[in-house]
């Protein structure tokens, strides 16, 4: 069985670019997202299989306090209203893909979520915390 990668690259300043990336399984489900709860801060490579049963997006942002802000839609969260929160995304990835992500972590916490219509108001989304 032969499996496709389809790698898109985000990072936040100060990212090296170098190989040195720690690798983080994160698989996503409908309406769940699994990621460890503690990533060690720095260079980080998200490596994220959508298990489906629909296409499912990944976002990454700093969290706060607060909820995410919607859209007028109330369905999907105001992505940019987030950009400087941003550090990643990765587009809608078909049921059965595995996408990779690399980020820089600062110690702190973060979120993930997924964007499609209703998922983050379904409970697609997960928190952790860079150390």
């Amino acid at each position: 069985m032969m499996t496709v990668v389809a790698v898109a690259a985000a990072c936040s300043s100060g990212h090296s670019g170098g190989g040195t990336a720690r690798v983080v399984e994160v698989t996503e489900r409908d309406f769940t997202i699994h990621i460890p709860a503690r990533i060690p801060a720095g260079d980080v490579r998200l490596v994220v299989r959508n298990r489906g049963p629909e296409q499912h997006e990944l976002i990454i942002v700093r969290a706060s306090e607060d909820r995410l802000p919607l859209r007028s839609d109330a369905a999907t969260v105001d992505e940019e209203g987030l950009e400087p929160q941003t550090l990643g995304t990765l587009e809608p990835g078909p049921v059965g893909s595995t996408r990779e992500l690399d980020v820089h972590l600062r110690p702190g916490t973060y979120e993930v979520f997924c964007n499609m219509a209703g998922h983050y108001l379904g409970g697609m989304s997960a928190t952790f915390t860079a150390t």
